[in-house]
């Protein structure tokens, strides 16, 4: 959506190369992927690393909505961050259905809006695994948890959805979730001045931004750029209020700030190092906020960032990072 808010036009690739993939994707990944969300597809799944707590049985990740929902029994299963699955398959079908409008696929998709939108709390908050297992650490392990880091492929679902179909329910729940992420986050007292451990949401934000016009999707996005960092003990800080509060989880971890891209301010970090995902995730948002706010410090420091991914730590083949262990560099 423009700042008319008109609906971007439809798009039509006609190139014989990428209409053979489209049409994979749409005949072929979208549905087997489908099946594995929904448990009914018999697969193998291999663990990238020798580790016993990679969950390798199923998905399980609409029955982890319904659960949250109140319409199904049982307990979560999966990683943190195994609603992204769902997010990022909204996204590739809707911008699959915005090249190939298939009503079948357009059905599924509005099952899956219609399951976010019972899940959600009424405050807003979005996390299956917290709201099923560990509601008292909302917003309290921030190193791990990837709340923000969901929220983040909500929000990228649902532009891709509404772009699409120009159906905006998904952009209303992304408003609750972020209206909840508003009030939970900032320097003010009683909130929490900190960002999660694994970046999305920024990028997320300023791509919400583009599609609505709306500056204060853009002004959040820079609060968490600019936040992150600037304190190093944050994260440490966070499990030990855990600790004294009496909802501390184990024992305490070793936080790896660099692994985290937390151990210096954004503008600071001028070579990539630690999660190669997390790092670019972060790059994307510093030079998307950068380029909107006009800030020359933030620009340049993503500038860096790439001249170093793309001059000494990228592979032929466009693949970054360089261990599987810890996805990183």
């Amino acid at each position: 959506m423009n700042d008319n808010g008109k609906i971007f036009s439809p798009v039509h690739v006609t190139s014989p190369f990428w209409e053979k993939y489209m049409e994979i994707v749409k005949e072929k990944m979208l549905p087997f992927q489908w099946d594995i969300l929904n448990d009914k597809a018999t697969v193998k799944i291999e663990s990238e690393r020798d580790d016993v707590n990679i969950p390798t049985e199923k998905s399980h990740v609409i029955a982890n909505f319904l659960i949250a929902a109140g319409k199904k029994e049982g307990n979560h299963y999966g990683w943190l961050f195994q609603d992204s699955d769902l997010y990022k398959w909204i996204e590739a079908a809707a911008n699959t259905y915005r090249v190939k409008p298939d009503e079948h696929l357009l059905t599924l998709m509005e099952t899956c809006v219609e399951l976010i939108e019972e899940a959600q709390d009424a405050d807003g908050y979005l996390s299956t695994f917290y709201q099923i297992e560990k509601p008292q650490l909302k917003f309290r392990r921030l190193m791990e948890s990837h709340e923000l880091y969901c929220a983040g492929h909500l929000i990228e679902a649902a532009v891709a959805y509404a772009e699409a179909t120009g159906d905006l329910r998904l952009i209303a729940v992304s408003d609750r979730f972020i209206a909840c992420i508003k009030k939970a986050f900032g320097p003010n007292e009683g909130q929490i001045n900190g960002a999660d451990g694994h970046q999305e949401i920024e990028l997320a934000l300023v791509r919400l931004y583009e599609f609505t016009g709306n500056k204060n999707y853009l002004d959040l996005s820079y609060y968490f750029l600019n936040v992150r960092g600037q304190d190093p003990d944050f994260y440490h800080k966070q499990l030990l209020e855990n600790e004294k509060n009496g909802i501390h989880e184990g024992h305490m971890p070793h936080i790896d700030l660099a692994y985290l891209q937390a151990h210096k301010p954004v503008i600071e970090q001028l070579e990539p190092r630690g999660h190669a995902v997390r790092m670019v995730y972060m790059a994307q948002a510093m030079a998307g906020t950068a380029y909107y706010l006009n800030d020359s410090a933030l620009l340049n420091a993503a500038k860096k960032i790439w001249e170093s991914i793309v001059s000494k730590r990228m592979y032929i083949t466009g693949g970054i990072g360089s261990t599987v262990r810890g996805e990183a560099f």
